[in-house]
């Protein structure tokens, strides 16, 4: 069909040309959104009211405990050094991964020909997970992002993800108890499939700079029919509010006076 479009417009001219260009970019651009395949695992969705499969120390976030275990020394040390007053969450900066999944907020997976999307009421967050098999282009040496840079697979009824290319993150294993960061060297492994109607998640956080093994566990959501509640547009100001309930652990430096 695209080679019967690009003959046809040889023999145009003149704003036939432009109108039959159009199409050709519109129909391109279709072909490459067209949904998946029919055979493969039917996870798309807005999904909602995430539980933690089983209680831990690691789900829906890294506890104390669970630091105590996992976490090592050098990433006990940045913990304890860290000052909340410089979280990027004060600045309205986006949550990181796995922090993301363990907020109560709504999702969407949407699942096209040659990638997945990701939809997150909070922080505004869309990830894009790159398809195998579509020849997409591989991320630069230095293309490091809070989110990370996703690829993706259908391993019979899951669909599994992998992601790499984090940057250094001060809150990138966990930013609400505690800051426990995370490096460049943090991957993320996700398998959704589908439990009757409900989505869930089987998660492995690793990263050899800051964890002693893996995180582990397994999330569920239930499938909603309300709208995603979109944009989140994070007040700054009401970011900072909790900033008057901790005290700066130095007291000593000058005031921080924000710029926005």
């Amino acid at each position: 069909m695209q080679r019967d479009l690009y003959h046809g417009l040889l023999g145009l001219t003149g704003s036939r040309v432009v109108l039959a260009a159009g199409f050709l970019a519109i129909g391109l651009l279709a072909e490459a959104q067209q949904i998946a395949p029919s055979e493969v695992a039917k996870l798309a969705g807005i999904f909602t009211g995430r539980r933690c499969v089983v209680e831990s120390d690691v789900c829906p976030e890294l506890s104390r405990d669970g630091a105590a275990e996992l976490l090592t020394a050098r990433a006990r040390a940045f913990t304890d050094a860290f000052d909340e007053l410089a979280a990027p969450k004060y600045d309205c900066g986006p949550a990181t991964l796995p922090g993301l999944f363990g907020d109560p907020y709504a999702f969407q997976l949407q699942q096209l020909r040659d990638r997945v999307t990701l939809t997150y009421e909070k922080d505004d967050i869309v990830r894009t997970v790159w398809l195998e098999g579509h020849g997409h282009p591989e991320p630069a040496t230095g293309a490091f992002s809070i989110h990370g840079y996703s690829t993706g697979r259908y391993d019979g009824n899951q669909l599994v993800v992998e992601t790499t290319k984090f940057a250094f993150d001060p809150a990138g294993i966990a930013g609400d108890f505690m800051s426990a960061p995370s490096s460049t060297q943090k991957r993320l492994v996700e398998r959704y499939w589908r439990e009757g109607d409900n989505l869930r998640m089987d998660l492995t956080v690793e990263d050899p700079t800051f964890l002693l093994g893996p995180i582990n566990f397994v999330m569920e959501w239930r499938p909603s029919d309300q709208p995603l509640s979109l944009p989140w547009a994070c007040d700054p100001e009401a970011a900072r509010r909790n900033l008057q309930l901790v005290p700066t652990k130095y007291p000593q430096d000058p005031p921080v006076n924000r710029r926005n």
